[in-house]
């Protein structure tokens, strides 16, 4: 079986103008329950579950046809950024997933269940980690007052599974374009004028529920106003930028937003990673890297263009300027991987998790070290490690195969796939491969138990 790794495109992929419409219905919410927002219903907590199944099928959509940027360091950002976020929403009833969608247009967005998509464009339009926050707090707040619901109430005669289908099908390109854009027209634009009346009116609510947010989470909320004016320069007379479309910036929208964070503090200065996370991302969305910018992306650069004599002067520097930072020390470890001087970079994880113990993505990166350098025995016991603190991370289970296949031990290659397969939708091969586990007359008495027990919960998930 083939467990491939989701690859960049060549390309950058353009969402198509009509998705981002949709998107927009598709923000949806029963709100958490602070003072400002509205209280949970008597079925909420059914509607939260089916939200979230529908916006994970759309999610998954994505992520297989590879416009989720999955790189661990970049995604555990995102959500690390997102979740602080979250932070000021009492009782909140939602588990939210941020990811960067890899489109270099100007554009967010929120799916059902608390999915909210950040271009890459977006984010390096952003020039500071408080603008940024501006974005995703608005696109939080959209999903609290459950704006999208309301627009899907008012659309609907065109069902939420059927929407949520067109809309995966035209960002992934497997809709035809004609049939597509005529499902959208007959399903969507009759209610357009409406939808976009509705939007300028919801927007000003966002914005100060967005604003509330930052200032919760010590953000600065004068961001929200610098990002408008990055946006209209950015757009200037042609109305180009796609997240304008369903997010109007008006005068009298900045002047309110300006109004209102007129009176907050700005706070003390934060020391912050978000150009360092900016240059890294950089980084993982090209082929190749001009040599410019930041010492660190200058670095990095050298990296991408193999020469990595000339970049291991650099990140040295850079690592020995603070061996605490992450994204120092793992440039700087990768890039002695390529020169072949694995006992340095081994060093450099293992010293970095004494400080972050546990941590993922430092795991992940010593875990694939020790399989590189032949030693699969000590990378299995850092697997069912992360096995046990990151149950859902379908990427553990793809290692873990490899490594039971390298051990010899095909019964447990066998049901790490089979909860890959698991985790990624794949119900009717995980039962098979369950099948396969039962049937073996290798397996011991713990892994057929265990083996019969997850094939009977998928079993129950299919009723």
């Amino acid at each position: 079986m083939n467990l491939s790794r989701h690859t960049i495109p060549s390309r950058a992929v353009r969402l198509c103008r009509w998705s981002v419409g949709v998107l927009l219905l598709a923000n949806s919410c029963f709100a958490a329950g602070t003072s400002e927002l509205p209280s949970l219903g008597d079925k909420a907590l059914i509607n939260i579950e089916r939200e979230t199944q529908l916006g994970r099928s759309v999610y998954d959509r994505l992520l297989n046809a590879g416009l989720v940027e999955t790189h661990p360091l970049l995604d555990r950002y995102i959500n690390d950024f997102g979740f602080r976020l979250l932070a000021g929403i009492d009782n909140r009833v939602r588990d939210y997933r941020f990811f960067i969608v890899r489109d270099d247009a100007v554009n967010a967005f929120a799916l059902p269940g608390g999915f909210i998509g950040i271009n890459r464009g977006l984010i390096m339009a952003a020039e500071t980690q408080h603008q940024l926050a501006s974005v995703i707090a608005h696109e939080i707040a959209h999903v609290e007052l459950h704006h999208g619901m309301d627009m899907m109430d008012k659309n609907s005669s065109v069902s939420n599974a059927t929407m949520l289908a067109m809309l995966a099908g035209l960002l992934i390109g497997t809709v035809d374009s004609e049939v597509g854009s005529a499902l959208m027209v007959g399903g969507v634009a009759g209610g357009q004028q409406a939808m976009v009346n509705f939007t300028r009116e919801n927007e000003y609510e966002a914005d100060r529920v967005g604003i509330d947010l930052m200032q919760r989470a010590q953000f600065d909320p004068h961001g929200t106003v610098e990002f408008f004016e990055i946006m209209r320069k950015l757009s200037g007379d042609s109305g180009s930028i796609e997240y304008l479309r369903t997010h109007p910036v008006t005068d009298n929208r900045i002047a309110e937003a300006a109004g209102r964070v007129d009176k907050m503090s700005r706070g003390h200065d934060q020391v912050d990673d978000f150009q360092l996370f900016k240059d890294f991302l950089n980084y993982t969305s090209h082929d190749h890297l001009a040599l410019e910018g930041s010492d660190y992306l200058r670095a990095l650069a050298l990296v991408k263009n193999a020469r990595y004599q000339q970049a291991d002067k650099q990140l040295e520097a850079l690592y020995h300027r603070d061996q605490e930072n992450i994204w120092y020390s793992i440039a700087y470890a990768e890039n002695l991987e390529y020169l072949g001087r694995y006992d340095e970079a081994e060093l450099i994880y293992r010293r970095l998790l004494d400080i972050f113990p546990g941590d993922y993505v430092l795991s992940m990166r010593l875990l694939r070290l020790l399989k590189q350098t032949g030693r699969n025995q000590s990378a299995l016991v850092i697997a069912r490690q992360l096995e046990n603190d990151f149950p859902e991370k379908q990427q553990i289970y793809f290692e873990l195969s490899e490594i039971y296949q390298s051990l010899d031990r095909p019964v447990m290659k066998l049901m790490a796939e089979a909860e890959f397969h698991s985790i990624t939708g794949n119900t009717r091969q995980a039962i098979r491969l369950y099948d396969q586990v039962l049937k073996s007359t290798d397996a011991d008495v713990a892994t057929i138990s265990k083996a019969r027990e997850k094939r009977l919960v998928l079993l129950e998930k299919k009723e």
